[in-house]
Protein backbone atom coordinates (compact mmCIF):
# COMPACT_ATOMS: atom_id res chain seq x y z
CA UNK A 1 0.00 0.00 0.00
CA UNK A 2 1.22 3.48 -0.88
CA UNK A 3 2.35 5.90 1.82
CA UNK A 4 0.20 8.56 0.11
CA UNK A 5 -3.52 7.67 -0.10
CA UNK A 6 -4.12 9.67 -3.31
CA UNK A 7 -0.97 8.40 -5.06
CA UNK A 8 -1.37 6.34 -8.23
CA UNK A 9 -0.89 2.66 -7.33
CA UNK A 10 2.17 0.97 -8.76
CA UNK A 11 1.86 -1.57 -11.56
CA UNK A 12 3.29 -4.18 -9.18
CA UNK A 13 0.54 -3.51 -6.65
CA UNK A 14 -2.16 -3.74 -9.31
CA UNK A 15 -0.64 -6.96 -10.64
CA UNK A 16 -0.48 -8.42 -7.14
CA UNK A 17 -4.27 -8.07 -6.81
CA UNK A 18 -5.02 -9.15 -10.38
CA UNK A 19 -6.19 -5.70 -11.46
CA UNK A 20 -5.89 -5.01 -15.17
CA UNK A 21 -5.53 -1.52 -16.64
CA UNK A 22 -7.47 -1.01 -19.88
CA UNK A 23 -7.54 2.05 -22.12
CA UNK A 24 -10.79 3.98 -22.24
CA UNK A 25 -12.02 6.55 -24.74
CA UNK A 26 -12.96 10.02 -23.59
CA UNK A 27 -15.05 12.28 -25.80
CA UNK A 28 -14.56 16.04 -25.46
CA UNK A 29 -16.99 18.64 -26.73
CA UNK A 30 -16.85 22.33 -25.82
CA UNK A 31 -14.45 21.56 -22.96
CA UNK A 32 -16.75 18.95 -21.39
CA UNK A 33 -15.59 15.36 -21.06
CA UNK A 34 -17.87 12.41 -21.69
CA UNK A 35 -17.21 8.70 -21.27
CA UNK A 36 -20.04 7.84 -23.67
CA UNK A 37 -20.06 9.12 -27.26
CA UNK A 38 -23.87 9.24 -27.21
CA UNK A 39 -23.80 11.69 -24.28
CA UNK A 40 -21.41 14.05 -26.11
CA UNK A 41 -23.57 13.82 -29.21
CA UNK A 42 -26.75 14.54 -27.25
CA UNK A 43 -25.16 17.63 -25.68
CA UNK A 44 -24.03 18.91 -29.07
CA UNK A 45 -27.49 18.36 -30.55
CA UNK A 46 -29.16 20.16 -27.62
CA UNK A 47 -26.83 23.13 -28.10
CA UNK A 48 -27.58 23.22 -31.81
CA UNK A 49 -31.31 23.55 -31.12
CA UNK A 50 -30.88 26.21 -28.46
Amino acid sequence: MSAYPDAEPSNAELEHYGIERVPADTFVWQGYRYTQARDALAAAKRAEKG
